[in-house]
């Protein structure tokens, strides 16, 4: 089996720099995973190492796409998978894969992690009549659906897919269409296939494509968080809003489509880069000319905080991935080691970070007997240990559930909808909802005094108020 080094972590937190220096002292080359950086220059936006850090090692499947176009996963998959069998077979070197984009490393390291495409496999019967779903549309799908708007993809998909319908929220339309694009792809709903995937995983385990050893570089939000917001300022000061400039200018030239409609076309391509939308108020404010320079400075200020939570947040998200799907699946499968190496103090990076990384992949290259995981710290041991709460993907997908919360109301006055136990645990925690279930009892309470001063039937009145906090559905 083909043996990998994976480097992951959070955007901004060193993946690139330790990438070039394991390569330098193993041999080895880059392959990068990060589904922004094949675009072609846009180094800025894109967060790109300089050709004068990558100290001359090659790095494979980056700079090469144009802005207008998308690198699906399955096709980074393939090529990727080329790139490490010319490296191992040809040339003997070590292949290194960086990168921040999950769904790149997961596709890449393990088997049946991508959901096959209609030309991929035998195509199951038509649907059934009862959807009222067309052939036109069954064979000719992705146009007519971008055409669609989003609350009437979400009601296909609950005729086609009611347990993905249920899992996303009706507004989250590129997940929708996504779900769609899926079942008439394969004509099977996208919760069919999951299901089917996770039961051939309990039957058989997680397989990995490759013998990989993974290097979590980890650092304390409260350390990173401040580079991060430091890095924005950097690429503002490098160039940012020349890149933004020239990205727009294409679209109005029309040499460049965005795709999609709404929110959706920052959802999809190099247009997801964080910086694009975050900036589109100032920008668009900018082309008017009729702002004033104070006003135009306030808006440039929110723009910019705006990049920087969005950073932020993006960071958060890539830590929980590790820990609720990569790190269980990890665990579910043979072959794989991870190993978290401590970024948090920079001036401690050439001994925590560095020089274990090249000492693990040393003994791995050599295939020796590794070091336990947990062995490098009492972080190491607190980070990789599984959570008891903690379902892989397939197990969430299928169970996930709404929650409606019958005390609280939406500004047209229905009740509110919340999407999942964090966003359910979330809202009967906050300051609103305490206050509305506070208000409810004293109603209850009110009417029981009423109904004891004055014994008549007043059913209907104490059964509306006293309908339950939450239903839910799954």
């Amino acid at each position: 089996m083909r043996r990998i080094a994976t480097i992951i972590g959070t955007t901004g937190v060193g993946k690139s720099q330790l990438g070039v220096e394991l390569c330098k002292a193993l041999k080895g080359q880059v392959i990068n995973a990060d589904s922004m950086q094949v675009y072609k220059g846009l180094d800025v936006i894109t967060n790109k190492m300089p050709f004068h850090e990558r100290q001359g090692i090659q790095h494979h499947l980056m700079d090469f796409l144009d802005p207008e176009e998308e690198y699906q996963v399955g096709q980074f998959k393939q090529d990727a998978t080329e790139c490490i069998e010319k490296l191992c077979d040809d040339q003997k070197l070590l292949p290194v894969i960086v990168g921040g984009t999950n769904y790149y490393i997961q596709s890449l390291l393990w088997h049946n992690m991508l959901i096959k495409k209609e030309q991929e496999i035998q195509r199951s019967p038509s649907p059934s009549p009862e959807n009222d779903l067309s052939t036109k549309l069954f064979n000719n799908y992705e146009e007519e659906l971008d055409n669609l708007e989003t609350k009437e993809l979400y009601n296909r998909l609950e005729k086609v897919d009611p347990i993905m319908a249920n899992r996303w929220h009706p507004s989250d339309r590129r997940k929708i269409l996504r779900s769609l694009q899926i079942y008439y792809q394969t004509g099977r709903p996208q919760s069919e296939i999951i299901k089917e995937q996770q039961e051939n995983h309990d039957t058989h385990g997680i397989q990995s494509r490759f013998s990989s050893l993974i290097f979590w570089l980890y650092a304390d939000p409260s350390k990173l968080n401040p580079r991060l917001d430091d890095r924005v300022d950097k690429m503002i000061e490098t160039g940012l809003f020349d890149e933004i400039k020239s990205l727009r200018k294409r679209v109005v030239d029309g040499n460049v489509q965005l795709p999609g409609q709404d929110i959706e076309k920052y959802q999809r391509g190099l247009w997801q880069a964080i910086g694009y939308k975050e900036f589109d108020p100032y920008f668009t404010a900018l082309e008017a000319n009729d702002q004033s320079e104070q006003d135009l400075e306030k808006i440039k200020k929110e723009c910019t905080e705006r990049m920087k939570s969005a950073t932020r947040r993006y960071a958060k998200r890539q830590v929980q991935w590790i820990r609720n799907k990569l790190i269980p699946t990890v665990n579910k499968s043979k072959d794989v080691n991870i190993y978290l190496l401590d970024a948090t103090d920079l001036d401690a990076w050439d001994s925590n970070v560095r020089q274990n990384a090249i000492d693990i992949a040393t003994v791995f290259q050599e295939n020796k007997p590794l070091p336990e995981p947990t062995s490098l710290g009492s972080l190491a041991a607190s980070m990789l240990s599984p959570s008891s709460t903690t379902m892989d993907s397939q197990t969430r997908a299928l169970t996930w559930q709404k929650h409606t919360c019958h005390i609280c109301r939406t500004n047209t006055g229905d009740p509110l909808v919340l999407h999942g136990d964090l966003e359910w645990k979330q809202h009967t925690s906050s300051r609103a909802h305490r206050k509305g279930l506070k208000r409810r009892n004293n109603d209850i309470e009110r009417v029981k005094r009423m109904k004891n001063d004055n014994p008549v039937d007043n059913d209907d009145t104490t059964t509306n108020i006293t309908s339950p906090i939450s239903t839910t559905s799954s």
